[in-house]
Order: C-alpha cells, then structure tokens, then sequence
C-alpha cells in the first residue's frame, strides 16, 4: 500500500470545543484526538489517533499502521494537489483563490440545507440565501455546505464546511460532528489563517444596522425575516473578538446571543471599543420557556418553525440591553 495515499486519505479530527475527546486506548484519559477518512468523514478505529498528553503518554498510532495489522485500507491511491496560497504583500495571513471558491457555488441540488431551505420556503428564499452569502457546496461529506468568509474586501479568507440533514436541517452530529474547515484540506499547506465575520462583505452594501448571531445557518435565515438589517455570524459562542469585528466600526449593531450565552455577550461587548453602544437582544430569553433554555436554542431555531417568510422589523425584536 502507498504510503502517500494515507497521508491525504487520512487527518486528525478538527478541534471542536463542543465535542468531548475520546479516551485514549494506552493511559485511558479522555485525551485521544482520532483520525477520520477525509472521503466519507467516519473515524477508522477506536484505537487510530494520537494521545495530546504527548508527554505522560505519548499514544499515537497513524492509519497506516493500523491497516498494516489488520490489512485493508483504501483501494486506490487519493493524491490532491497542493493550491498555491493567494497572500497580502505584508504576508500577514492566506485566502482561498476566488475561482475556487467560486467553483464551489453550484450543485444546489445535491446541498443538503440548501434543499431544506427550498422545500421549507420556496425557491424564492433559496435564491435570496446563495446569492447574499455566497454559499457553496462541498463533496467532502456528500450533501455538505461551504460557509465562505468573505471579507470586506471580497477575499475569501476560509470557509466552514458542515453537513445538515436535509429532512429537518439539523446538524449531523452522530456518529461524529460533521464539521470541517476548507483550509484544513490537504491540498492546502501553509495556510497563514485570519477569519472574518460569516457576510462581513454584506456591510459594505448597506448602512443597515448589523446584526450579529453565532451559528451562520441563523444568520442567512434570519435575512430572509428582517430584510432591515445585516445578518452576519461569528461562528460559534467564543469568536466575539475584536479582531473579527474591525469592519463594524461606526455601525450601529445588535447582538443577538444563544439562550443562556446573553451574559457573556454582554461582558465581551463591554470590551470591545467597537461595541460600546451595542444592543443585546434579550427578546428570545423572554419569550422562551426554561426547556427551550437548558437547550440552548438561537433566533434562528425560532424562525425555522414558521411555514412562510413573512418581514419583521429588526426593532421589535430587540428588547435590549444596552452597553
């Protein structure tokens, strides 16, 4: 077997701080960081992946001495070629080619949410949804979607690729969280990564205020409900940073928080220059009950139960803390 095969074929689970690691088969922490077939996006074994306790353990058993014991492994050879990186002259971080990206903004038959999207709101809402932000579609999982960063000034820093379940748009978390970044890639190497707001390049646009959330599938629905505001994501609970946030400068902006991460919102907003007059909504925190609390539930998992796209003002959704 072609040793190189394995080497694309083959990377370690991306780190997700919402995904507890697996326990590792030598010292029996919860400490192992698993491999995962970059075709089909399933681990190779219990026992494939590598110990972070690299001091006290050391455990680090790679695909390819795995199927060296047990035989088997991939039939043919998986060679992806290196993309050459596009850099700012001051080298500070990479971006992704345009053409590639754009290459990837097709297929919308075979995209999972994309096709949720549709059947839940109509082709009219579908169009709305990839022309404003520019969603691509990945084979990577079969059926997976590419949230491309796109930046200001139209580069396209990196993008998220997730897979959804087309029946009721849900993640896909079992067996494993089907998350993914596309400067994790094989054909990509040393990929200098600075992220941007998911539809920073919308802000430009438009003087509308900016809304900010942190899952991107809220942020392009929620568009298709407030067409009075910018929707843009962070990414996930922890990506509130003043790095990200340099383009909102001067803009008038409502933050709107996962239930139950309104708090910490609130204390990061109250860091960052560029949010000191910022709105935290609390609108959701006062119409949810303490069910949908403990889940943790977004604006988003509110707006996908209604049948039909009707506009609301961004206002009366407010209810806010302000900084």
């Amino acid at each position: 077997m072609n040793s190189n095969s394995l080497k694309y074929r083959y990377t370690l689970e991306t780190y997700d701080p919402d995904i507890k690691k697996h326990v590792c088969p030598a010292c029996g922490k919860r400490s192992l960081v698993r491999y995962i077939d970059v075709e089909t996006g399933e681990y190779v074994s219990t026992e494939v992946g590598r110990c972070d306790r690299e001091q006290k353990c050391g455990y680090h058993k790679r695909p390819r001495d795995f199927f060296d014991e047990h035989g088997g492994g991939p039939r043919k050879e998986y060679f992806f070629p290196k993309i050459p990186m596009q850099k700012r002259s001051d080298d500070t971080f990479s971006v992704v080619a345009r053409q590639l990206a754009n290459d990837t903004m097709t297929a919308y038959e075979k995209n999972n949410l994309m096709l949720f999207i549709k059947a839940r709101w109509g082709k009219d809402a579908l169009q709305h949804v990839i022309s404003t932000y520019r969603i691509g579609t990945c084979r990577f999982w079969p059926g997976s979607t590419i949230f491309w960063q796109q930046d200001c000034e139209g580069r396209f820093r990196t993008g998220k690729i997730m897979l959804y379940n087309r029946e009721n748009g849900h993640r896909v978390k079992d067996p494993v969280s089907k998350i993914m970044w596309v400067h994790k890639l094989p054909m990509f190497s040393d990929f200098h990564l600075r992220q941007c707001l998911f539809g920073e390049h919308l802000i430009k646009c438009s003087d509308k205020p900016v809304a900010i959330v942190e899952s991107e599938k809220t942020a392009i629905i929620a568009s298709l409900f407030f067409p009075d505001a910018i929707w843009v994501a962070t990414g996930g609970l922890n990506n509130l940073q003043g790095e990200k946030l340099q383009s909102l400068k001067g803009r008038e902006i409502i933050l709107f928080p996962d239930l139950g991460a309104e708090t910490k919102w609130i204390m990061q907003a109250d860091a960052i220059p560029c949010l000191k007059n910022a709105k935290v909504s609390t609108w959701l925190m006062k119409h949810s009950t303490q069910a949908l609390k403990d889940d943790g539930l977004d604006i988003g998992d509110w707006l996908i139960k209604l049948p039909s796209v009707k506009s609301f003002r961004i206002e009366d959704f407010i209810l806010c803390h302000e900084n």
